[in-house]
């Protein structure tokens, strides 16, 4: 093979540079005197160049330019006499300097429609952002109408809760008090998640010394959780090497947030005297955290959807199917991943990946 043009292609390469680039020549001496010049010159409005003169003299834009104290120099979209953009391209020969124009119309052509269309984005962008911040707005200002009355009908439960009544009617008091923190969860959930959905839309910028440690947002989460995991008879264990560096991108609360999401979903969809554990994996370059259950598994019609806005099992089971998308919200924004998939050994593993932070 020797990597040498088959003449028919140099020859079509040459007559559609021809043809698209009106390519145009000058010949200098040693002094930046014209020696010599063809082409389509009068493309570029130059004419009646006079050989043995200076040509800083005849073409004022190459004015101080030659003798060339280089091998080559390139001089992009340069405006010519004529109106037409060129490209110049100055080369040292054994003679003396070489120049060669060509037609950069159409190159200036594309350049402006890649500015437009970045223009255009930019205006799209900015119109999204005015648009997201107006929902924030409204979306506070809701949830703000809901959690007001919300949190009066609360504290009368709880004032009445003091005062002698019934057993039938303390039975629905208690209902009462539950439902109404579980319309306060709700509440916080739905915050959560358009919080993280805003984030998502912003640059992210890591600080490598603020990094968190997963296994110490483990720890925080397992703690915390034990007293739910307790009354509904189900262990939760971590499985990590205390040894080891655990650092991740992301931010602390809303890497515990992640965790405490996912560990409260199998808790959720496990049975009493089973475990769920947390484990975390190198992987070099990234961690794996690792949510296991010994649960049912996921129903084949719902495994698709579990990442979505709104998605919940059948029964749903007191949630408005937002915390597993807050998690691949985030873990997303942060450069990672997010997935679930049945174990062998049964029950379901949710998992997430983030990179280690770079300077470590």
């Amino acid at each position: 093979m020797t990597g040498e043009l088959p003449r028919q292609i140099g020859q079509y390469l040459h007559e559609l540079s021809t043809a698209q680039r009106r390519p145009a020549w000058l010949q200098l001496d040693s002094e930046g005197s014209l020696l010599d010049c063809g082409g389509h010159l009068s493309a570029y409005g130059l004419h009646d160049l006079v050989p043995g003169k200076y040509i800083g003299d005849q073409i004022y834009f190459l004015e101080g330019l030659f003798p060339l104290d280089t091998e080559r120099l390139i001089l992009p979209a340069v405006q010519t006499d004529s109106g037409i953009p060129a490209d110049l391209h100055l080369l040292k020969n054994e003679s003396g300097d070489l120049v060669l124009f060509l037609d950069a119309t159409e190159q200036i052509f594309h350049q402006g429609l890649m500015q437009q269309k970045g223009n255009e984005l930019s205006l799209s962008y900015q119109r999204l952002v005015r648009e997201i911040q107006k929902k924030e707005v409204l979306l506070h200002c809701i949830v703000h109408d809901l959690a007001g009355p919300l949190m009066g009908i609360k504290g009368g439960f709880e004032l009445l809760s003091a005062e002698p009544i019934s057993e039938k009617g303390r039975k629905f008091l208690e209902i009462g008090l539950r439902q109404a923190t579980r319309q306060e969860s709700l509440i916080h959930e739905i915050l959560q998640a358009f919080s993280a959905e805003l984030e998502s839309f912003e640059s992210f910028h890591q600080d490598p010394e603020k990094s968190p440690d997963a296994l110490q947002a483990a720890k925080v989460v397992a703690e915390a959780l034990l007293p739910a995991f307790d009354i509904n008879q189900v262990k939760i264990r971590i499985d990590a090497d205390p040894k080891g560096q655990w650092k991740v991108v992301g931010e602390k609360s809303r890497l515990e947030r992640v965790v405490s999401n996912l560990a409260e979903n199998a808790l959720r969809h496990s049975s009493a005297n089973s475990t769920v554990t947390i484990r975390l994996i190198d992987e070099g370059e990234k961690i794996m955290v690792a949510i296991d259950d010994e649960g049912p598994g996921i129903p084949e019609e719902l495994a698709g959807a579990l990442f979505q806005k709104f998605a919940q099992g059948k029964k749903g089971r007191g949630k408005i199917g937002l915390g597993l998308y807050f998690c691949r919200i985030t873990v997303e924004h942060w450069g990672g991943e997010i997935g679930h998939h049945p174990r062998e050994e049964g029950g379901t593993r949710f998992w997430f990946r983030l990179p280690r932070p770079h300077s470590q």
